[in-house]
């Protein structure tokens, strides 16, 4: 990955401790656990909350997302003398600001949700100001995708960009004109046909292999998919109903796994505090620039010390995202 990577495809303990079938096994419920994960993210997001931000959480979001990319970006750049050739390339500087800046609005949407905050201001401003710095993110993302297609030649990344516009296009055209279909033809009062739900979360997996195919990440389809997906009922309170209890507490769990599987600290003793010193300043400051980034605009918007605190720390959590982020620029030997 970016400089000495904590992430292996094939860890050496794994085939020491436990049988070589379940690597693949673990590997194969763990991807699908973070493709059903952020589908059911997709869907439980209300889009509308775009329209109803404000000027305060537009302001929030786009300080907590350029304040920390030029930060992480000035100390690379200070630091990049010391660096190995890989972390030193202009695209592994892209990765780990982009990375540290934008907020993962399924993150902060699981959090409030455990803490019921989900209803009170906080939560609001909270997830207004995720789900805008998510918007940001994607684009951030996709010009990094882009740079790192363009190392190999210009042609991989057009056919990137390309591939994006056509996913993005069938989902918000095709998908999202079927998903109203079965809406129209739901009798009011009665629960979504048994098949209709079946057909969706087939779908999921196909369009996690249509992506991860065009080099798109294999989560990407299935969150896409989710989001096409009308919140609240009659379809998507049942997608939630159906498929919540099975993915939190039975896929996601594997998907954790998963991920301890390929991690592997040996390889930070091995490079040394001189090779890693550059990467935990780009992360150090990310983070606290990330926090301050947030806290201060939050304050100056009107919220109080308690609120704005409140929501920064919200706004600075990690979680699964970046889980499958890392593991994503591991399989696509990025940096």
């Amino acid at each position: 990955m970016l400089g000495p990577s904590l992430l292996s495809q094939s860890p050496r303990f794994v085939s020491m401790v436990f049988p070589p079938t379940s690597e693949f096994v673990m590997k194969n419920l763990g991807i699908m656990g973070f493709m059903l994960f952020l589908f059911l993210c997709g869907v439980k997001m209300d889009m509308g909350l775009l329209k109803r931000s404000g000027k305060k959480q537009i302001c929030v979001a786009l300080s907590g997302v350029f304040v920390p990319v030029i930060i992480v970006t000035v100390v690379g750049t200070c630091t990049r003398k010391s660096m190995d050739s890989k972390l030193a390339r202009i695209a592994s500087f892209g990765a780990i600001s982009s990375s540290l800046s934008v907020t993962t609005f399924p993150i902060q949407y699981i959090v409030l949700q455990e803490l019921n905050l989900l209803s009170s201001d906080v939560g609001n401003m909270a997830l207004s100001t995720a789900l805008i710095s998510d918007a940001i993110g994607v684009n951030f993302m996709s010009v990094f995708e882009a740079l790192k297609q363009s190392e190999v030649s210009v042609q991989s990344a057009v056919w990137y960009y390309l591939s994006t516009l056509v996913v993005i296009g069938f989902l918000l055209t095709a998908a999202r004109q079927a998903m109203l279909w079965i809406i129209r033809n739901t009798p009011e009062g009665q629960p979504v046909d048994q098949f209709y739900v079946i057909a969706i979360f087939l779908a999921v997996f196909g369009f996690g292999f249509l992506t991860d195919m065009l080099g798109l990440a294999v989560c990407n389809g299935s969150f896409w998919l989710g989001l096409v997906i009308p919140d609240g009922p009659p379809l998507g309170a049942a997608l939630v109903e159906k498929c919540e209890t099975i993915i939190m507490e039975v896929f996601l769990p594997c998907s954790f796994a998963f991920i301890g599987f390929c991690t592997d600290f040996e390889v930070m003793k091995e490079a040394g505090w001189s090779a890693l010193s550059p990467l935990f300043g780009m992360i150090i400051s990310g983070y606290l620039s990330k926090f301050i980034s947030t806290l201060l605009p939050a304050k100056m918007v009107g919220l109080s010390w308690r609120e704005s605190f409140a929501v920064s720390l919200v706004l600075s959590m990690r979680g699964h995202v970046d889980l499958i982020l890392y593991y994503h620029w591991v399989d696509k030997n990025v940096g």
